[in-house]
């Protein structure tokens, strides 16, 4: 039987023992800290109660599918705890194998057992979908399944956590955004999240912006199953990889951000919650000019924080990283008297602001 994935059913007996689950899961949502994104998990426990229920919505669920379900990570945003989900999709899988081994069983009966000198195989569990139940059932057929969609490589594969070990900062529970700041979190979370949405809002039914309508007559724009776009990255090439990585790196790891990809010359950082994401790179094609941010091309890259006491905290730790205060005469609203902002430009001459909504 394979291992159940909760921290309550922590053994087998418990999975095999446990009782019908609720057919109205009440899970706690957390944030600051990982959970699992509210709309997968809520239309995968959709298909698994259809699926304990005897509902054709529920076909394609076995044990085994929802032993191995992965749902999107989320920390910025709000999310379900991940120990509830867990637990509970346990007590699930443990229900629905039951029941299918309860249905098998009068099948099985019909043809006798199994002769002695038949060997019992035993076999390790697939984790895939459409795994076989344990030996001596009969398995019922599987709905052919469409595969899951594979995205075209851009950039090289996400860098392993392990061997990155950050710029000083510790590698679990460090949040630069305490629980204090989560109720002015909503405007930082719609800013660095592209895909936040109001409910039953529709793309083509907002009104005008800019003085011109969006064309209705596009289907990629119109459509209401189409997400809205958003900014996808930024990339930013430097002429000293390590000494761009010493200074952007911190930064963005401070204010939450995760070591995205690696490659020999390059970097990327996503922003929190599965956002955009900031690539640095010494290409082999960069042309060797000082780089000049008052020439046309990118101005400085500006960074949102909830709350003013963190604006303040960078301000403090930036120079040991290479950040060199601008502006420190008018600091902290340079930028105007109602915006209380952190301007900084590193040994290259990159200029990056530090923002409160």
């Amino acid at each position: 039987m394979p291992p159940c994935r909760g921290r309550l059913f922590s053994f087998h007996k418990e999975c095999d023992d446990a009782v019908a689950v609720s057919r109205e899961p009440e899970f706690r949502t957390v944030r600051m800290r990982e959970g699992y994104d509210l709309d997968a998990v809520d239309d995968f426990v959709d298909q698994v109660i259809d699926a304990l229920d005897g509902r054709p919505a529920g076909k394609g669920i076995t044990p085994e599918r929802i032993e191995s379900e992965e749902f999107k990570v989320v920390r910025m945003r709000e999310g379900y705890s991940m120990d509830d989900v867990d637990d509970w999709l346990d007590a699930a899988a443990a229900e629905l194998r039951k029941m299918r081994q309860a249905q098998q069983a009068p099948q099985t009966h019909q043809y006798g057992p199994p002769t002695q000198h038949a060997p019992q195989m035993q076999r390790a569990p697939d984790a895939g979908w459409g795994a076989p139940e344990p030996p001596g059932h009969a398995a019922p057929p599987m709905a052919p399944g469409v595969p899951p969609p594979v995205s075209p490589p851009v950039y090289p594969p996400p860098a392993a956590a392990a061997p990155y070990t950050g710029f000083g900062e510790p590698a679990a529970d460090a949040d630069p955004l305490t629980d204090s700041a989560v109720n002015e979190l909503d405007p930082a979370l719609r800013a660095l999240d592209p895909s936040y949405t109001q409910p039953v809002q529709r793309t083509h039914q907002q009104p005008a912006v800019n003085g011109y309508d969006s064309p209705s007559d596009d289907p990629s724009l119109s459509d209401v199953q189409t997400p809205s776009t958003g900014l996808h990255h930024v990339e930013i090439w430097t002429r000293d990889i390590e000494l761009a990585t010493r200074s952007f790196g911190w930064l963005f790891e401070r204010l939450g951000w995760t070591l995205f990809q690696v490659w020999d010359n390059g970097r990327s950082w996503q922003s929190p919650g599965g956002g955009p994401y900031v690539v640095i790179e010494q290409s082999p094609d960069i042309a060797w000019t000082p780089y000049n941010r008052k020439a046309p091309g990118l101005n400085h890259l500006a960074l949102a924080v909830p709350e003013r006491w963190m604006v303040d905290r960078i301000v403090s730790e930036a120079p040991t990283y290479g950040w060199r205060l601008m502006f420190a005469d008018q600091h902290p609203y340079a930028g105007g008297p109602h915006h209380y902002a952190a301007y900084f430009e590193n040994e290259e001459g990159f200029e990056v602001e530090v923002a409160t909504p």
